[in-house]
């Protein structure tokens, strides 16, 4: 799972997996629209990869691998942070041991409160803006919203167009595949929410305002014993957005497949 991200407000890059003779190259950031856009290669048949939005998927290892971040202006960026994580795909979270960690809650928004035409696939930047919002009240929602557009794919998902949106408030930050709860913890005792990327099926997440989701990303803001603590844009209200989730349920929801997430450090 590749991440940049760069002080350039208009810092536009592709990333490429050599190995070997082989390449594979993820959609552009930010993309062109779908008719002028780039089509991801078909996996040659003797190494299994393949490419999605925002990572690569393998299903052997790739001897002599490399990424290659290619950025599309002349001067390299003054600051920038980038991060490559690397997990199986599906494990099987290890709860943690007794813990207490807790960030300052962010500012509870609903995503159902925004464009009626685009409420219900905005999850991703208004879970963004809440983690923007923990340290910058004056971050506009809507504007988040906007600036996570990403043209190829119609959606406001895409994780690489979040990382970019976050640049452009000042908050150099990653999109990390995190293996466990150790490093979430640390983060959140740090005082950072995360933005974590959950799917679940009918049952799943007791609680969750959605009954099933193939992909949905929160705003967790710490975990309290067997508690995590989360604000979820789904809600219909923003009285109804901080949720309390088992953390066996939670982990299951999160960690067990890629375990995704948004970490932007402090300005």
């Amino acid at each position: 799972m590749p991440s940049l991200s760069a002080d350039l407000s208009d810092c536009a890059y592709r990333v490429t997996l050599r190995s070997a003779d082989e390449r594979w190259t993820l959609q552009a950031v930010p993309s062109s629209p779908p008719s002028a856009g780039c089509h991801a290669r078909r996996r040659p048949a003797s190494v299994p990869v393949s490419t999605h939005i925002d990572c690569f998927h393998t299903e052997a290892n790739l001897p002599a691998s490399r990424l290659r971040f290619t950025l599309g202006q002349a001067e390299p960026p003054l600051r920038h942070l980038l991060a490559v994580s690397v997990r199986p795909l599906v494990m099987d979270p290890k709860l943690p041991d007794a813990a207490r960690a807790v960030a300052p809650q962010p500012p509870a928004i609903s995503q159902m409160l925004g464009p009626q035409a685009i409420a219900r696939r905005i999850c991703s930047p208004t879970a963004l803006a809440m983690a923007l919002k923990a340290a910058d009240a004056g971050i506009d929602w809507l504007e988040v919203v906007e600036r996570c557009f990403d043209q190829r794919t119609q959606s406001y998902g895409c994780w690489p167009m979040a990382i970019r949106c976050a640049a452009a408030f000042g908050r150099l930050g990653a999109v990390e595949a995190l293996p466990a709860w150790e490093p979430a913890i640390q983060v959140l005792r740090s005082g950072l929410p995360i933005v974590a990327s959950i799917d679940f099926a009918a049952g799943e997440l007791p609680g969750a305002p959605l009954s099933r989701t193939a992909g949905h990303l929160v705003t967790c803001y710490g975990v309290d014993g067997d508690a995590v603590l989360v604000n979820d844009p789904a809600a219909g209200d923003a009285a109804d957005v901080p949720r309390r989730y088992g953390l066996e349920a939670f982990s299951q929801a999160w960690l067990r497949r890629r375990g995704a997430a948004y970490i932007m450090p402090a300005p």
